[in-house]
């Protein structure tokens, strides 16, 4: 089972075409997209429409360095920590921001 920061992310990569198998097989595309947004916080999946519609593929975005890809700002040191961990919104353009150690862990 995926937690909450893999299904967002996992979400957005089938969302944009960025799995590779997503367009082999169309309809397991759509329920692994349902299964994912089943899984995650309401306010959570609310935000993450919100951004999408936004910033369209960068709405969620790997951080690169401690450094947030979309708006270029340095990541408070607490925040680098959680990323370790969780999803982190950053600060200054609101995108949602992940490590993918955290994220890819699953595939190990």
């Amino acid at each position: 089972m995926l937690n909450e920061l893999q299904n967002v992310v996992r979400l957005h990569e089938l969302e944009f075409g960025q799995d590779a198998n997503a367009s082999l097989i169309p309809n397991r595309t759509e329920a692994e997209m349902a299964r994912c947004r089943a899984e995650v916080r309401p306010a959570i999946l609310a935000r993450y429409e919100r951004l999408k519609a936004r910033y369209s593929q960068t709405a969620v975005l790997e951080a690169e360095q401690g450094i947030c890809p979309g708006c270029r700002i340095a990541l408070p040191r607490y925040q680098i920590e959680q990323l370790k961990r969780s999803l982190v919104f950053c600060d200054r353009c609101g995108r949602i921001l992940y490590h993918p150690d955290a994220v890819y862990r699953m595939y190990a």
